[in-house]
């Protein structure tokens, strides 16, 4: 692929975070997107309006509706777009949210649910451009995970399994799809307060009381954390230069916070690293001190807004992009 052309770039999950940003800043350096939208949402309409707003600065952009949850909307947003374009260069998959929380307490339906969305969803937009690139004699697919790809953190395990399927997914394509010439990316974020995935707690609540010493130092510790950490919209900058870029590397880690993190787990040894893990989150005192009695449930939330991927959207059932 060349840096010299426009590319027709299908975006998946343009309703909120990495989705909008991505499309926005994809639209802006000159490419045509076709930015795939849940509109129903409160963000889902604003984002929506703001990307057909680039229209009037001249920029290329095509909405349709998309719920990766659903074979039928996949293949009639997949179906729009080639009608606007005529190709797809580039799957950039972006839609996912995550699930926040003690693994207990999550019910198997919201884990299922999640994985149908983040993982299930990205096989669905696989299927859907592999045989139009596949024609094309190539293109490239970006999909985007999360740092916790390689990693796993405490209250973090139920997101951080469907992002490590999302790795699975995309590094077994990319030495399938190679002899299509079809590339295959994928971009690990770090996580950031605000701009980029979508959230939820894990949903039993009622599991969630012996958990709370354990959660009152992780949200104490995780609050103490710069509240301005890390720029969402240096995602976007990313998948602009994987989008442009000639060759692409397998993986890329993005902001501080993951590229640090994957470099303890390649540095330290496995004793080493799971120390870090306590210090960081705060785990390491949860037996050495007492704490005092505290909602869980406002704790958990209070720890969510503070390590949060994504904003959080009421309107936006099981919170997806």
């Amino acid at each position: 692929m060349s840096i010299h052309h426009p590319r027709v770039v299908f975006v998946s999950g343009c309703s909120a975070g990495f989705g909008f940003r991505s499309a926005r800043a994809l639209a802006r350096a000159g490419h045509h997107v076709v930015a795939g939208v849940r509109t129903f949402s409160r963000h889902g309409q604003q984002y929506a309006a703001e990307l057909k707003a680039l229209r009037a600065e001249g920029h290329r952009v095509t909405l349709v509706p998309l719920d990766v949850d659903r074979d039928e909307s996949v293949a009639h947003a997949v179906d729009a777009a080639m009608q606007a374009a005529g190709r797809i260069d580039v799957l950039v998959n972006t839609a996912a949210y995550s699930v926040l929380g003690p693994l207990e307490a999550c019910r198997p339906k919201q884990l299922l649910a999640m994985f149908d969305t983040n993982v299930v969803g990205a096989l669905r937009l696989f299927r859907a451009v592999l045989p139009i690139m596949r024609e094309q004699g190539g293109g490239r697919i970006v999909q985007i995970t999360s740092g916790l790809g390689r990693v796993v953190l405490p209250f973090m395990g139920v997101y951080a399994a469907s992002a490590w399927a999302q790795e699975a997914f995309a590094e077994a394509l990319a030495y399938e799809a190679q002899g299509f010439g079809v590339e295959v990316a994928i971009l690990e974020p770090a996580g950031y307060r605000r701009g980029g995935r979508p959230r939820k707690p894990v949903g039993d609540e009622a599991r969630l009381s012996a958990y709370q010493d354990a959660l009152i130092a992780f949200g104490e510790r995780v609050n103490q954390s710069d509240p301005a950490e890390g720029d969402p919209e240096e995602v976007a900058r990313a998948v602009v230069e994987l989008v442009e870029a000639e060759k692409v590397p397998l993986r890329t880690p993005v902001g501080e916070a993951a590229v640090e993190l994957l470099r303890m787990r390649r540095t330290l040894s496995a004793e080493a690293f799971e120390r870090e893990i306590y210090e960081r989150t705060g785990l390491h005192a949860v037996y050495e001190d007492e704490e005092e009695e505290a909602d869980v449930s406002a704790v958990l939330a209070a720890a969510e807004a503070a390590v949060s991927p994504g904003e959080s959207d009421d309107e936006t059932p099981a919170g997806r992009e």
